[in-house]
């Protein structure tokens, strides 16, 4: 079998990581178990959103292998605790909670305790400092990496709360800006602070301020979340969620007696901010590449085809979270608790802030479980020669795409 690291130039190949919090830790079990299969695999373009922007960002920033980055991605989500993304003793979570319940009876008064976010998220910002050898913030393995030729571009997607628009952070080699309603990319030299916002979960961790306005997590209005890979120039796109595809048996069965609890709420909220959109996304594409797929090629209008795998979780994350629950931190459990986490059977709101050691090695082992049983057709994407045309070939995932940068 051939090695994907010699094909490079048969299409670029792109990695798009979907949200997802501590889910996330599903996409580290892929990329390893990828690392461990084709080692000598290069991705010269990677976009990230949310939490998988910290996973993005790792790989586009590591100045070693592939393995080497996925290892070391490993070791950044099996020793990650809830210590390291937020503070958890007592005293911080009561001052969060007194300051918010200051605001909300202060009637707008002129001075309202400032409120930014339900959770002191300081900790994270130096671990990722740390693990990602920023240099004053600065991520400076990206700049070596495109320098060298290992990268192409890289994309970090967040919301600009000021005016509501998505904003893309971009990174590349002749990289030219555009522009879509309500979404709009900026060149820039990517720092933590980048990664901070779009991973900035809505209300609940602090907003980032980048130059003069405020951003948060990217996946808030980022509705076509395989755009910025296609925008970069993708030809193959490898895209990595975290939302269990629940059969339709699974997704009629209550998850709560009674009113549901206030995080069952946002956990639906939170669904179809980071999960919903990737797999509408992947099935506008796939109806469109019907629409083209009968069509001469002087007849596409410039399309071209790109070929779209993506990797789902074969178990539901939100279920497994409950089992580790017992094991969070004696406050933080406290205020979730509260929230109604005991109530529901599939908490997904916990889940994505479940950051427990035990709970990420064990979404690394469904992930890298996952790509194993999927092997044929994760080497047919990563082997160009593999599958030419559209619909020839090993399947590839339900949506070989169709779509030029243009159009998206």
């Amino acid at each position: 079998m051939a090695d994907p690291a010699r094909n490079a130039n048969s299409g670029a190949l792109a990695f798009v990581m979907g949200g997802g919090g501590a889910r996330s830790a599903y996409q580290a079990g892929v990329l390893r178990y990828l690392s461990r299969r084709f080692p000598g695999l290069q991705i010269p373009i990677i976009t990230g959103v949310s939490a998988g922007a910290i996973n993005a960002a790792h790989l586009a920033a590591h100045h070693g292998t592939f393995r080497q980055a996925t290892d070391e991605l490993f070791h950044l989500w099996s020793s990650l605790t809830v210590d390291h993304v937020f503070r958890t003793d007592a005293g911080s979570l009561g001052w969060h909670a007194l300051r918010w319940g200051r605001q909300l009876v202060s009637g707008g008064g002129k001075s309202p305790p400032q409120v930014r976010g339900l959770l002191d998220t300081a900790p994270l910002r130096e671990y990722l400092a740390d693990r990602m050898h920023a240099v004053d913030g600065e991520l400076t393995g990206i700049n070596y990496n495109l320098e060298t030729g290992r990268l192409r571009a890289v994309a970090l997607s967040t919301t600009n709360y000021s005016t509501g628009q998505t904003v893309l952070w971009v990174q590349g080699q002749d990289v030219t800006e555009w522009e879509r309603p309500n979404r709009r990319s900026r060149l820039t030299t990517l720092t933590v602070e980048h990664v901070m916002a779009s991973s900035a979960l809505p209300i609940v961790f602090p907003a980032v301020k980048i130059g003069k306005h405020w951003f948060g997590d990217g996946g808030i209005r980022l509705t076509a979340p395989l755009s910025p890979a296609l925008h970069l120039g993708a030809d193959r796109i490898l895209a990595i969620s975290t939302r269990y595809p629940r059969s339709r048996s699974e997704a009629d069965a209550p998850v709560v007696t009674g009113y549901p609890p206030p995080v069952q709420v946002a956990g639906v909220m939170m669904n179809s901010v980071f999960l919903d959109l990737l797999d509408e996304d992947a099935f506008r594409l796939k109806r469109i590449n019907q629409l083209l797929v009968g069509l001469p090629a002087e007849q596409r209008l410039g399309m071209r085809p790109v070929r779209l795998l993506t990797m789902r979780p074969s178990i539901d994350l939100g279920r497994l979270a409950n089992r580790y629950e017992p094991q969070l931190p004696r406050a933080f459990r406290f205020m979730t608790r509260g929230l109604g986490t005991r109530h529901t059977k599939a908490p997904d709101f916990l889940s994505l802030i479940m950051f427990q050691p035990d709970y990420t090695a064990e979404l690394i082992r469904v992930g890298e479980a996952d790509a194993e049983r999927r092997e044929d057709e994760l080497a047919t994407l990563l082997e160009p020669e593999g599958t030419s045309e559209i619909g020839q070939g090993a399947r590839v995932d339900e949506s070989m795409t169709t779509k030029t940068k243009e159009a998206r």
